[in-house]
């Protein structure tokens, strides 16, 4: 699985990093209610989604002691988390996770303390608010007058910000008249460079 696939599992199984934690490895590995499941993994998974199981494995570094390792098992089931055929394959091939499939991603959700985001400028904004043609002029003057609240996106708290902070769920317009948005997360970010 790619560090994308990955830092995506990382939210959608709610990893939460240990505090003195300073750097993560990952590991994917699927597991199954059945015992032949894998003799052809995809049949298993579309015959029954809940018995598919992808399990994130989370090696985090301590801050504190180097010599010291967490290791944690996070695991979703393929119903509730969707993972394309080809990644299902290549995790249901590695087996159980060895040395050799462990992974140095830098996922946000733990992030090595020298490791910078940048956000490109040329994001792209979609604007919820929609308008009938025949309302329009109705409201030409707020439009101008509110130009700038359109552009700028807001958390709606900062305990949701911390927590998913980069990730790209969740925005809310400044404009208090606009509703949630749900981007898809499909942020820059992840690019390896």
């Amino acid at each position: 699985m790619d560090c994308a696939a990955i830092c995506l599992l990382t939210t959608a199984v709610q990893f939460i990093p240990l505090p003195s934690t300073i750097n993560c490895t990952y590991c994917v590995e699927a597991r199954s209610t059945y015992e032949h499941c894998f003799k052809d993994v995809i049949d298993c998974a579309y015959r029954d989604p809940s018995s598919l199981i992808i399990c994130l494995n989370v090696y985090e570094k301590n801050g504190g002691d180097p010599a010291i390792i967490q290791h944690t098992i996070r695991c979703i089931s393929y119903q509730d988390y969707y993972v394309d055929d080809e990644s299902i394959r290549q995790v249901s091939s590695g087996g159980s996770c060895a040395f050799e499939h462990i992974q140095k991603c830098e996922c946000d959700v733990c992030r090595s303390p020298t490791t910078t985001t940048t956000i490109p400028e040329t994001t792209t904004l979609i604007h919820s608010g929609h308008r009938k043609k025949h309302h329009h002029h109705h409201h030409h003057h707020d439009e101008t007058h509110n130009h700038h609240k359109h552009d700028t996106l807001v958390f709606p708290n900062n305990s949701f910000a911390q927590k998913y902070r980069d990730s790209g769920y969740y925005l809310m317009s400044a404009n208090n008249n606009n509703i949630m948005l749900i981007i898809t997360f499909c942020i820059l970010l992840f690019i390896q460079i």
